[in-house]
Protein backbone atom coordinates (compact mmCIF):
# COMPACT_ATOMS: atom_id res chain seq x y z
CA UNK A 1 0.00 0.00 0.00
CA UNK A 2 1.30 3.45 -0.89
CA UNK A 3 1.90 5.84 1.87
CA UNK A 4 1.96 9.60 1.38
CA UNK A 5 3.69 11.99 3.67
CA UNK A 6 3.08 15.64 3.62
CA UNK A 7 6.18 17.56 4.41
CA UNK A 8 5.78 20.70 6.33
CA UNK A 9 7.26 23.93 5.00
CA UNK A 10 10.47 24.92 6.68
CA UNK A 11 10.00 27.46 9.40
CA UNK A 12 10.15 31.02 8.20
CA UNK A 13 13.47 32.65 8.74
CA UNK A 14 13.48 35.64 10.93
CA UNK A 15 13.92 39.06 9.42
CA UNK A 16 17.50 39.30 10.65
CA UNK A 17 18.64 36.22 8.67
CA UNK A 18 16.86 37.45 5.54
CA UNK A 19 18.42 40.88 5.88
CA UNK A 20 21.85 39.33 6.38
CA UNK A 21 21.45 37.21 3.26
CA UNK A 22 20.27 40.19 1.18
CA UNK A 23 23.12 42.35 2.44
CA UNK A 24 25.55 39.57 1.55
CA UNK A 25 24.17 39.47 -2.00
CA UNK A 26 24.39 43.26 -2.34
CA UNK A 27 28.01 43.28 -1.13
CA UNK A 28 28.93 40.48 -3.52
CA UNK A 29 27.21 42.22 -6.44
CA UNK A 30 28.98 45.49 -5.67
CA UNK A 31 32.25 43.58 -5.45
CA UNK A 32 31.72 42.03 -8.87
CA UNK A 33 30.88 45.41 -10.40
CA UNK A 34 33.97 46.96 -8.83
CA UNK A 35 36.09 44.07 -10.04
CA UNK A 36 34.85 44.41 -13.64
CA UNK A 37 35.25 48.20 -13.65
CA UNK A 38 38.79 47.86 -12.27
CA UNK A 39 39.71 45.36 -14.96
CA UNK A 40 38.31 47.57 -17.71
CA UNK A 41 40.21 50.61 -16.41
CA UNK A 42 43.43 48.60 -16.08
CA UNK A 43 43.13 47.37 -19.66
CA UNK A 44 42.42 50.93 -20.82
CA UNK A 45 45.56 52.18 -19.06
CA UNK A 46 47.63 49.45 -20.69
CA UNK A 47 46.14 50.34 -24.08
CA UNK A 48 46.88 54.04 -23.58
CA UNK A 49 50.47 53.38 -22.54
CA UNK A 50 50.94 51.09 -25.53
CA UNK A 51 49.50 53.67 -27.94
CA UNK A 52 51.86 56.33 -26.56
CA UNK A 53 54.74 53.92 -27.07
CA UNK A 54 53.74 53.20 -30.66
CA UNK A 55 52.95 56.79 -31.56
CA UNK A 56 54.72 59.27 -29.28
CA UNK A 57 53.50 62.20 -31.38
CA UNK A 58 50.12 61.94 -29.63
CA UNK A 59 51.70 63.69 -26.67
CA UNK A 60 52.04 66.87 -28.77
CA UNK A 61 48.44 67.96 -28.06
CA UNK A 62 49.04 67.48 -24.37
CA UNK A 63 52.30 69.44 -24.60
CA UNK A 64 50.45 72.29 -26.31
CA UNK A 65 47.89 72.31 -23.50
CA UNK A 66 50.69 72.41 -20.92
CA UNK A 67 52.30 75.31 -22.79
CA UNK A 68 49.01 77.23 -23.02
CA UNK A 69 48.41 76.80 -19.32
CA UNK A 70 51.89 77.46 -17.99
CA UNK A 71 53.75 79.41 -20.72
CA UNK A 72 56.79 77.37 -19.76
CA UNK A 73 58.44 77.44 -23.18
CA UNK A 74 57.80 81.16 -23.57
CA UNK A 75 59.44 81.90 -20.22
CA UNK A 76 62.39 79.69 -21.06
CA UNK A 77 62.83 81.29 -24.50
CA UNK A 78 62.73 84.81 -22.99
CA UNK A 79 65.43 83.83 -20.50
CA UNK A 80 67.51 82.27 -23.27
CA UNK A 81 67.06 85.30 -25.55
CA UNK A 82 68.06 87.66 -22.74
CA UNK A 83 71.22 85.63 -22.10
CA UNK A 84 71.97 85.46 -25.84
CA UNK A 85 71.61 89.25 -26.12
CA UNK A 86 74.09 89.71 -23.29
CA UNK A 87 76.55 87.35 -25.02
CA UNK A 88 76.08 89.18 -28.33
CA UNK A 89 76.73 92.57 -26.73
CA UNK A 90 79.87 91.21 -25.06
CA UNK A 91 81.03 89.72 -28.36
CA UNK A 92 80.40 92.93 -30.28
CA UNK A 93 82.37 94.96 -27.76
CA UNK A 94 85.45 92.74 -28.06
CA UNK A 95 85.31 91.43 -31.62
CA UNK A 96 84.25 93.05 -34.89
CA UNK A 97 81.08 91.88 -36.61
CA UNK A 98 83.03 90.35 -39.52
CA UNK A 99 85.09 88.17 -37.21
CA UNK A 100 82.09 86.47 -35.62
CA UNK A 101 81.42 82.91 -36.72
CA UNK A 102 78.12 82.03 -38.39
CA UNK A 103 77.47 79.40 -35.76
CA UNK A 104 77.26 82.03 -33.03
CA UNK A 105 74.79 84.05 -35.07
CA UNK A 106 72.53 81.10 -35.94
CA UNK A 107 69.77 80.47 -33.48
CA UNK A 108 69.78 77.17 -31.70
CA UNK A 109 66.66 75.05 -31.78
CA UNK A 110 64.57 75.84 -28.73
CA UNK A 111 64.27 73.39 -25.90
CA UNK A 112 60.60 72.60 -25.39
CA UNK A 113 60.31 71.98 -21.68
CA UNK A 114 56.54 71.67 -22.01
CA UNK A 115 57.05 68.53 -24.14
CA UNK A 116 59.04 66.86 -21.36
CA UNK A 117 56.59 68.05 -18.73
CA UNK A 118 53.72 66.60 -20.79
CA UNK A 119 55.48 63.22 -20.85
CA UNK A 120 56.09 63.40 -17.10
CA UNK A 121 52.49 64.30 -16.37
CA UNK A 122 51.15 61.61 -18.73
CA UNK A 123 53.31 58.92 -17.15
CA UNK A 124 52.35 59.99 -13.63
CA UNK A 125 48.66 60.01 -14.57
CA UNK A 126 48.93 56.54 -16.11
CA UNK A 127 50.65 55.28 -12.95
CA UNK A 128 48.01 56.85 -10.71
CA UNK A 129 45.05 55.50 -12.69
CA UNK A 130 46.72 52.09 -12.93
CA UNK A 131 47.23 52.02 -9.18
CA UNK A 132 43.58 52.93 -8.61
CA UNK A 133 42.50 50.20 -11.03
CA UNK A 134 44.59 47.61 -9.18
CA UNK A 135 43.07 48.74 -5.88
CA UNK A 136 39.56 48.47 -7.38
CA UNK A 137 40.27 44.93 -8.63
CA UNK A 138 41.64 43.88 -5.26
CA UNK A 139 38.78 45.41 -3.28
CA UNK A 140 36.18 44.05 -5.69
CA UNK A 141 37.66 40.58 -5.41
CA UNK A 142 37.63 40.76 -1.63
CA UNK A 143 34.01 41.92 -1.61
CA UNK A 144 32.95 39.25 -4.09
CA UNK A 145 34.56 36.60 -1.91
CA UNK A 146 33.25 38.18 1.29
CA UNK A 147 31.34 35.13 2.46
CA UNK A 148 34.25 32.79 1.77
CA UNK A 149 36.60 34.95 3.82
CA UNK A 150 34.14 35.18 6.70
CA UNK A 151 33.76 31.39 6.71
CA UNK A 152 37.55 30.94 6.69
CA UNK A 153 37.83 33.34 9.61
CA UNK A 154 35.11 31.49 11.49
CA UNK A 155 36.84 28.14 10.90
CA UNK A 156 40.15 29.57 12.04
CA UNK A 157 38.56 30.97 15.20
CA UNK A 158 36.87 27.67 15.97
CA UNK A 159 40.09 25.77 15.36
CA UNK A 160 42.03 28.19 17.56
CA UNK A 161 39.51 28.00 20.38
CA UNK A 162 39.54 24.17 20.18
CA UNK A 163 43.31 24.07 20.66
CA UNK A 164 43.34 26.35 23.70
CA UNK A 165 43.05 24.50 27.00
CA UNK A 166 40.23 25.61 29.25
CA UNK A 167 41.28 27.72 32.22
Amino acid sequence: MARFEFKQDPPDEDWLARGDRQLNLVVRGFGLVLLVVGLIVALTVIGSAWSLYLSPTHIERFAQAVEQGSHLDLTLSRTTQHGQQQLDSADSAGVSATARTPSSIATQPGLRLSYFMAWLIAILLLLLVGRLAIAAVRTGGELALYDVQVKKLARALIKQSAHKPAD
